[in-house]
């Protein structure tokens, strides 16, 4: 029983506080208050734990502080409106993408025969130097006068208003010399990067890179007479499919990003944090002029799909059960209504929390990453590609917190402040739980998620002190505050966070 106690003692702690909390909370407020304040405290601490849980598992294995998971959190929030609600603008890029992507794969694979045929006839330096010089001047001739912002003008809110598809998108016969100048850019800058490894890559080319690039470079040429009906057809589907596939296109667009960024930018600077800190804050920046050269500063409402919008003379649903046969936009509890969609974030972060738990648990990957959090160059030297692990762990903790941008769109809106405040209480919950424990990452994001609805119920109500005739109103900067507060407390009696080890 002393072993338990001691093994456990964080977490006994966190659960004494939090009832000595509901205990207050009950003694102060109806049952309907109270249960309306851990419901809203819930929700935000699933938002917080899509993103700090990524936060967690990136530092955990790593030792990257990534500043710019905030922005990963807003462009998922952008992308996943996008698929949803104006799915023309990823039908006209998508395939300078695969394009670019797939002539990449092909130049690799051409590129291991060169120094055979050629003999080395250039120098590394010389030959990398030519190549990405093409390839940018292909880009940069293949994209330019692309108009992006008519393609964005499919919504009430855009800029300028509403621009029709016909008008927004370019002719098949304008279209197609971009995607063939994309895929030959894309061939000279895997042709560039053919020359960086060791001699033993390149000489040995596989197949199946040419194969994967040639498909790639087919599938973009596919979506160029399929745009129109393609937009068609995903708008005319209901708003549950085109919300699940948001979310998809989120999480892959989230991972690609992660892959992309910890491959190019991140592995040179392993060890070297300060320049990873300026490099990461660095990106938060260059994601959000980003975001601003494609959407603009005009931020977007997306729609709550159809499953958690239901109305009629049953809504709001008496309880949970009644709710999915009716769908009401809310659900009494004890009495209150309660927006149904936010138990849906509420689920959802659960469900990311017990899908990435049994993957760290029970499978061999899980087994490695959580080696490679203890000793990475043992596992190396078992002949374990770790370099593969960090880029794909890297991607997981991107692609969450991609994830929680679009369940947070309908909640929160998509704007171009979004990913700050998230960010920042992602990093809160990382610092109580723990720097690089999961579980403490989760337990972390629920306090603070608590304590924000619990502090924005103190503004609202205020505090009725016993000696004082009158209620003391806050300001809303105090419930922002209150997660500060538990961090320091939570830094003074015990530095290294609740779950967190000594060094």
């Amino acid at each position: 029983m002393a072993s338990f106690l001691r093994k456990n003692r964080p977490l006994l702690v966190t659960l004494l506080i939090v009832a000595a909390v509901l205990l207050w909370m009950t003694n102060r407020y109806e049952p309907k208050v109270t249960a309306s304040i851990l419901l809203s405290g819930l929700t935000l601490g699933a938002l917080y734990f899509l993103v700090a849980s990524g936060l967690s598992l990136i530092f955990g294995l790593m030792d990257v502080l990534n500043f710019a998971h905030g922005t990963l959190f807003m462009i998922g929030a952008y992308i996943g409106f996008t698929a949803y609600a104006n799915p023309r603008l990823i039908l006209n890029t998508l395939p300078f993408a695969l394009a670019l992507l797939g002539g990449a794969q092909a130049g690799r694979w051409l590129g291991g025969l060169l120094p055979a045929r050629f003999k080395q006839r250039w120098q590394d330096s010389s030959f990398l130097v030519l190549t990405f010089l093409l390839a940018l001047a292909l880009l940069f001739i293949g994209v330019r006068g692309f108009n992006l912002e008519k393609l964005v003008a499919a919504t009430a809110t855009a800029t300028g208003g509403v621009v029709a598809t016909d008008l927004a998108q370019e002719a098949a016969g304008r279209f197609l010399p971009r995607i063939i100048l994309l895929a030959v850019s894309g061939l000279f800058l895997g042709l560039g990067l053919s020359r960086v490894g060791t001699a033993e890559v390149r000489q040995r080319p596989r197949w199946t890179s040419a194969g994967v690039g040639l498909i790639l470079v087919a599938a973009a040429f596919a979506l160029i007479p399929i745009r129109t009906p393609g937009e068609v057809f995903l708008l005319s589907v209901s708003s549950n499919v085109r919300f699940v596939l948001a979310l998809v296109i989120g999480l892959l667009a989230g991972a690609g990003l992660g892959a992309l960024i910890e491959s190019s930018l991140i592995r040179p600077l392993y060890g070297r944090v300060y320049y990873q800190l300026l490099l990461t804050l660095g990106l938060s920046y260059v994601g959000g002029e980003l975001v601003k050269s494609v959407w603009g500063t005009v931020g977007f409402y997306m729609d709550i799909p159809a499953f958690f919008g239901g109305s009629g003379d049953n809504c709001p649903s008496p309880n949970l059960w009644s709710w999915f046969s009716d769908h009401c936009q809310s659900i009494n509890v004890l009495g209150r209504p309660f927006p149904s969609y936010r138990l849906f974030i509420i689920a959802l972060g659960l469900a990311m929390f017990i899908a990435i738990a049994l993957l760290l648990q029970r499978t061999r990957l899980g087994i490695i990453i959580r080696a490679g959090v203890q000793d990475s160059e043992m596992v190396q030297a078992l002949g374990i590609n770790v370099r593969r692990v960090f880029t794909l762990v890297f991607a997981i903790g991107c692609g969450l917190a991609a994830v929680g941008g679009v369940a947070a769109a309908p909640f929160l809106g998509v704007n171009l402040g979004l990913g700050l405040e998230v960010q920042l209480q992602g990093f809160i919950a990382v610092v109580i739980g723990g720097m690089g424990n999961y579980v403490g990452s989760a337990v972390g994001a629920l306090l603070v998620g608590l304590a924000r609805a619990f502090g924005d119920q103190l503004v609202l109500s205020g505090i009725h002190l016993p000696w004082m005739d009158g209620v003391v109103r806050m300001s809303p900067s105090i419930a922002r505050a209150s997660t500060v507060l538990i961090m320091a407390l939570v830094l003074l009696l015990r530095p290294a966070g609740l779950f967190g080890k000594k060094d």
